[in-house]
């Protein structure tokens, strides 16, 4: 072959190969989706395994209708003490906001039954926690909340609110509560941004008492003097 076939053929090489980049980068999945990039999470009272952050494969898919197909697994929450866990996740922008479904699971280890557990969102960490501000477009699937979400065999969730999604119930301790799951609504601009939960004990009979014959003082106090004689 001479030297000008050689040529030619490399420069037909070449094309074909720029063809097919051009190609992959068209159809690939975007490398930044106002994307979850990474998390980490602090607590006093709890350890937590088992999170996995999946490339969203549909980026910038606000208002989402159903279950969103981005998911951010975090299959481990040990409860050992009542307090909160955060878990502080980077974001990377993306030109819109993305809708991601959390999925988890949560361990009762603190030798209490719990009536309720709640989440919401947020700025910091620990003493630093500040909740966001409404209309910031961080949500829970605000505000049409048209993805589901659900909370386990022992706790149902009350209507969502924009920043804090509550659920109601008895966990007994030494369970485990798997099948949690939620959306967030996640836009540009964010940088980090944290999820707060909590459980919510059941009140100490002592203590519940207490509270009962406050609130029957307070409700007495409140009464005109004609009715208390």
């Amino acid at each position: 072959m001479n030297m000008r076939a050689i040529q030619t053929a490399t420069r037909r090489i070449h094309r074909h190969a720029l063809r097919a980049s051009l190609l992959l980068i068209l159809v690939a999945p975007h490398a930044q989706a106002g994307e979850i990039t990474g998390l980490t999470w602090h607590s006093g009272v709890a350890s937590v395994a088992g999170e996995f952050i999946v490339a969203p494969s549909a980026p910038n898919n606000d208002d989402n209708v159903g279950v969103s197909p981005n998911v951010v697994y975090v299959l481990q929450k040990n409860y050992v003490g009542i307090g909160p866990v955060d878990i502080e996740f980077t974001v990377a922008d993306t030109g819109g906001v993305t809708e991601y479904r959390i999925e988890e699971g949560v361990f009762n280890g603190t030798g209490l039954a719990w009536s309720g557990y709640h989440l919401e969102l947020g700025f910091g960490i620990g003493s630093s926690f500040v909740k966001a501000t409404l209309g910031s477009g961080l949500d829970f699937d605000a505000p049409d909340f048209n993805s589901p979400n659900t909370f386990s065999m022992f706790f149902t969730g009350l209507p969502p609110s924009e920043l804090d999604l509550i659920a109601t119930g008895m966990m007994p301790t030494l369970e485990y509560a798997s099948g949690i799951l939620f959306h967030i609504d996640v836009p540009d601009g964010l940088g980090t941004f944290t999820l707060r939960q909590s459980p919510i004990p059941v009140p100490e009979p002592s203590t519940a008492a207490g509270l009962l014959a406050a609130t029957a003082l307070v409700v007495r106090s409140r009464r005109p003097s004609w009715c208390r004689r």
